[in-house]
């Protein structure tokens, strides 16, 4: 019998919030995965933003070689084989729970089941049905050899923590403290599958921003309030047609959020890295591409997996499938895919490094710019999308939280990596063909609204 996949995608976890010696969530179950598993602790996601992100995972290639550009939301190419495809090829059966701005650019449709989880509350959360839908769905008797993907909301902004969660011994922060919420739903879901027989694995579609810095031992925590909380939750409920009144208020109210915040961190002594912690979200411009954003977790465990590691090497997410499939023993989608197979890292061979595409969040706002870039575990280079301004090159090895530019110091590697940059862009797809029609598109900027990207 082939084994089975459990899937789970987090939802804006970062890396450092899975697996560090900072963190202050309570996570028995994540800790035993990754006790019992292979960790990642330099998983680069490509995009700070769902749809394009998981479009990348499914395929082994970057966003820019699926159709799914740096300039605005489009369609998954139709013509591009996923490994979804691959799998069910392979007799697998494919689970998912979903939303509807995935459905729409054409991610799911492989999914033989899909659980739908989009509601006007901004997500169907854990705590609101989805687990227990999960659960159900586990303990049915679906067919073997499966995999299920399973999409995890609840660390999306506006973070809402479960009363059960809201102690500090659950995390510093709302954002840790739901972490460990998320755990205990991980815990019951292990509950109902043989660990030998299933491999799991847990990575995120990209990180977030927190606003909550500990400084001299003080908590500096600007996190969302209750108030900005309860308007978000109510004007995800506001009908099309007084959207823009509310985009007004909601804007007016988020100038007073951000004075009152400026005026806050006025007073602190500050770094660059913690000016911007404090200030930025993933929907501010040109925000996309720091680390905060794009380093997320990469975990393999159960079957298959005997030798427990954490590796640093720099990965990226396009490289999850073509090792799952070589876990399996399956054979690899293609031999064009960006993605390659991590296995050889399990048992301490060495890999060379890839360098990793980079861009910001496509958007559908005409003031915001795209930026686009390229990673090593050594240095990232950005610039902005189709012209040569607002370049900034980082010393990742020196300055690992991104505050110091050094483009202008050193035109040799600010050289090297556009022309690594170039190849990358010269593979771009057009989707052209499979363009959203308008109707569509207003789909998707509903989604975006309710999500607060808009």
């Amino acid at each position: 019998m082939k084994p089975n996949i459990l899937f789970l995608v987090v939802d804006s976890l970062r890396s450092d919030k899975c697996y560090s010696k900072g963190k202050t969530s309570y996570t028995p179950n994540l800790d035993l995965l990754i006790s019992e598993g292979i960790y990642f602790t330099q998983a680069i996601s490509s995009v700070a933003s769902t749809s394009p992100s998981l479009g990348s995972i499914f395929t082994g290639l970057f966003p820019v070689k699926i159709g799914m550009g740096t300039n605005s939301y489009e369609k998954l190419n139709p013509e591009i084989s996923t490994y979804i495809q691959h799998l069910k090829k392979n007799d697998y059966t494919a689970y998912a729970t979903t939303s509807e701005i995935n459905s729409f650019l054409g991610l799911t449709e492989d999914f033989d089941l899909q659980m739908e989880s989009s509601t006007h509350d901004n997500y169907f959360s854990l705590f609101k049905g989805l687990g227990d839908k999960i659960l159900k769905k586990l303990d049915s008797s679906i067919k073997q050899p499966w995999i299920f993907y399973i999409h995890i909301n609840d660390l999306h902004q506006p973070i809402i923590v479960p009363e059960k969660f809201s102690d500090e011994k659950f995390g510093s922060t709302d954002y840790e403290k739901m972490v460990s919420a998320i755990d205990s739903w991980i815990g019951e879901f292990l509950k109902k599958i043989n660990l030998k027989n299933t491999l799991i694995v847990l990575t995120a579609d990209h990180g977030e921003y927190i606003r909550s810095l500990k400084i001299d031992n003080e908590l500096i925590n600007l996190e969302a309030g209750m108030g900005e909380k309860t308007l978000w939750k109510l004007g995800n409920k506001v009908p099309t047609s007084l959207y823009e009144p509310k985009r007004k208020l909601s804007s007016y109210l988020q100038k007073i959020r951000n004075s009152s915040r400026e005026h806050k961190i006025k007073k602190l002594d500050l770094s660059n890295y913690e000016k911007r912690i404090l200030t930025t979200s993933r929907t501010s411009a040109g925000s996309h591409v720091y680390d905060d954003v794009l380093r997320v977790p990469l975990l393999f465990s159960g079957f298959s997996i005997t030798q427990p590691k954490i590796i640093s090497e720099q990965i990226g997410l396009v490289d999850i499938f073509p090792t799952i499939v070589d876990l399996l023993k399956l054979g690899n989608l293609n031999s064009t895919t960006d993605g390659i197979s991590l296995v050889p890292l399990f048992s301490d061979q060495i890999l060379d490094e890839k360098p990793i595409f980079i861009q910001s969040m496509p958007h559908i706002a005409k003031d915001q710019k795209n930026y686009v870039g390229i990673r090593t575990s050594k240095f990232k280079y950005i610039k902005e999308s189709g012209n040569n301004q607002n370049i900034e090159l980082f010393n990742l090895v020196d300055d690992p939280l991104e505050e110091f530019d050094i483009s202008k110091d050193n035109p040799e590697i600010v050289f090297k990596m556009e022309n690594i940059l170039q190849e990358y862009l010269s593979q771009k797809i057009n989707n052209n063909s499979e363009n959203l029609d308008s109707d569509e598109r207003k789909k998707i900027e509903d989604e975006l609204k309710k999500l607060g990207y808009v």
